[in-house]
């Protein structure tokens, strides 16, 4: 029997000494925010929370988020799921909204995106009445039975009445196949007294040209039918074997042959092939811009969301940007110190800076009860090469690295980002004469990323991996 598919994300995102909590929704919410907060990079973030994806199986997760009352606005899907600049992407997208409606609900979709390989869109469900507004926001509303949503090649395809659950069998799907990934994480700050919004992401197969998405509690007749127009993507040739990057169960990363990569702006694929077909491996990339800089694994994308093994050593790894990608400022792909041009031209070497490849970090205390662990300030700004000062007489650490200068005080909970105040999860302490802190205020305002990968057993965690 399958687990509960908490206890499954719990397993696999969180230290294993902590507890994973019971089905009380405010206190999972807490706990499950609390820890994955330090260890943001096994959860993939594809709009800025990085949330970790198996799709081999289909799988909802479900990220719950509290109504708040405000005005009725409409969410670009660009800036629901994509940090920073979304311009290159502007004209790629669909905005016609697309709406079905009953005697409780209506269904929108305001607007959605897709590459071939994934289609992102803007959900909103208005609720119509009293009732259904009572409903609409009870806790039990949303949950990974709350929509339907199936990629299909002909809009005359049918969608089935019920989930393809995650509790039964994959051979369930050879008739009514769901998204073989799906992602929902619901918009909090667009709630309103009658309305919520979802982001919704979906995995594609090459035939899908059409995303047909129905509200569950909703008559399977009342289907909104949104047609796909993929973003153009460059397939380069690469051929060659190089190291592999650190992986949760594997910390060395060990070899890989990356044969290809095709990019998209919103992400890229790498076909691979590993020695061992029993090894869980994935390329170490970068990205060389024309004006002559790399970008890391950490900067654009949001980790490997979801990877396919075959027997034969074969492989596909997929990737998400959190940032929309302009292919026509990329340069190259960059692997093993060989950059491989987006035009097809001639392979040529290239210099990476060492401090731009994924370094190990010492695991320190936790700061609370309920958080993750902690890491040396000091110690990852000596190894990114960022800027640190230490004022002795206020307790406080300045550090700056990529133009952003982050400042954390011992015993509080407010840090400055380029002066601006964040809340942290825990206030920083010395350990030992140590500044100690946790990694999410890090890890958003330097684009890095990170885990704590396991031991050989995988019955601990042995230290903090950073992606620069």
């Amino acid at each position: 029997m399958k687990q509960n598919p908490l206890q499954e994300l719990w397993r696999d995102t969180v230290p294993p000494e902590v507890p994973c909590p019971e089905a009380n929704s405010e206190a999972v919410l807490r706990r499950v925010n609390a820890v994955l907060d330090t260890v943001p990079s096994e959860r993939k973030r594809p709009m800025g929370q990085k949330i970790r994806f198996a799709a081999v199986f289909a799988a909802v997760t479900v990220l719950l988020a509290g109504a708040a009352l405000g005005v009725a606005a409409h969410w670009d899907v660009l800036n629901a799921f994509f940090q920073g600049d979304t311009s290159p992407a502007e004209e790629l997208v669909d905005r016609e909204v697309r709406t079905v409606s009953d005697k409780d609900y209506t269904l929108t979709v305001e607007s959605s995106v897709s590459d071939g390989e994934t289609a992102y869109l803007v959900a909103r469900v208005e609720a119509r009445n009293e009732a259904a507004v009572a409903v609409l926001h009870t806790e039990d509303f949303f949950n990974m039975d709350t929509f339907v949503v199936c990629p299909v090649a002909d809009p005359s395809d049918p969608v089935p009445e019920d989930h393809f659950s995650i509790y039964q069998s994959d051979d369930n799907s050879i008739h009514t196949r769901m998204s073989l990934e799906m992602h929902l994480e619901e918009i909090g700050e667009a709630a309103t007294e009658t309305s919520r919004t979802w982001r919704i992401l979906a995995a594609l197969e090459p035939e899908d040209h059409y995303l047909k998405v129905r509200l569950a509690c909703m008559d399977p007749d009342l289907i909104v039918t949104v047609p796909l127009s993929p973003a153009e993507s460059v397939t380069v040739e690469i051929g060659a074997t190089g190291q592999g990057a650190p992986r949760l169960y594997n910390l060395e990363g060990g070899t890989v042959r990356m044969d290809a990569m095709t990019l998209s702006p919103f992400g890229c694929r790498a076909e691979i092939w590993r020695e061992s077909p029993e090894a869980e491996v994935e390329p170490l990339f970068f990205f060389l811009t024309k004006e002559g800089t790399f970008l890391t694994m950490g900067q654009t994308t949001a980790r490997l969301s979801s990877y396919w093994y075959h027997e034969d050593g074969t492989g596909s790894c997929l990737y998400r940007f959190q940032q929309v990608l302009d292919l026509s400022q990329l340069e190259a792909v960059v692997f093993d110190g060989m950059a491989y041009p987006l035009d097809g031209g001639a392979p040529y070497a290239v210099e990476v800076d060492p401090k731009l490849y994924p370094f190990q970090l010492p695991l320190m205390d936790r700061l609370s009860e309920d958080s993750g662990y902690s890491l040396s300030v000091q110690a990852l700004c000596e190894a990114l090469g960022a800027g640190y000062s230490w004022n002795q007489e206020t307790q406080t650490a300045v550090c700056t690295y990529r133009g952003t200068t982050v400042s954390l005080t011992v015993g509080s909970t407010a840090a400055l980002v380029n002066g601006q105040e964040v809340t942290l999860e825990d206030a920083p302490a010395l350990q030992a004469g140590v500044l100690a802190s946790g990694f999410q205020v890090f890890g958003d305002a330097w684009g890095l990323d990170s885990f704590c990968p396991f031991n050989e057993d995988r019955t601990e965690r042995v230290c903090w991996v950073i992606l620069p």
